[in-house]
């Protein structure tokens, strides 16, 4: 994205990677349930403007998150846990797709995984900025989804996301009104789309 952490931030003299890690899990732990508004940015790439969108994201361990674009489009994207279903209501045409493992290490999900598997799945690195700390975790296996990923918290209140994918495009996601811990309705993870929508299982 347009947003990208400065390289001028320093490792942590202190924080080994297994210290890393075990922090990062700590913090994740600490959050059972997970209710946000956000805007992601996509960086510029040849041919392609830069995108914004402002959306909602609920998350609840365990594997469950509701990732809900309101704008300037609509989408919708559903866990329970079993199935990710992928809702696009211009085109009234849903994805269905299991939550295999290459999905259990997608973004959303990291809220909503199991904390302590992370340190085989990834190496773990922590910067300081200020008041917060970024943790770095770039995947273990070579044909991740993604090549590396930013998670900056403030105590256990995160605050910003950043993905660079295989092919060197960023995305940075901002949270606002973070609420910890609250309880969501099961409904929330349950979708139905509208008759006539084309169903489509990969």
């Amino acid at each position: 994205s347009a947003l990208s952490f400065s390289l001028s931030l320093l490792l942590l003299p202190a924080l080994s990677l297994a210290d890393a890690g075990s922090s990062l899990a700590v913090r994740l732990k600490a959050i059972q349930s997970l209710d946000a508004d956000f805007t992601q940015t996509t960086q510029a790439t040849k041919g392609k403007p830069e995108s914004v969108v402002l959306g909602h994201i609920q998350a609840k361990k365990p594997g469950l998150f509701r990732w809900e674009v309101r704008r300037p489009y609509s989408q919708l994207l559903v866990s329970d846990g079993r199935e990710l279903k992928i809702f696009d209501p211009d085109l009234l045409q849903m994805t269905i797709r299991p939550v295999s493992q290459e999905l259990s290490q997608t973004p959303a999900l990291l809220f909503t995984g199991n904390a302590s598997a992370l340190q085989k799945q990834f190496s773990i690195s922590a910067r300081k900025n200020g008041a917060s700390v970024i943790y770095t975790l770039t995947p273990k296996a070579k044909d991740s989804v993604f090549a590396d990923l930013s998670l900056q918290f403030k105590g256990n209140e995160p605050l910003s996301m950043s993905l660079r994918d295989s092919l060197g495009q960023q995305t940075h996601i901002d949270f606002f009104r973070v609420k910890r811990n609250v309880v969501l309705p099961a409904s929330a993870f349950r979708f139905t789309p509208p008759t006539g929508t084309d169903i489509i299982r990969e």
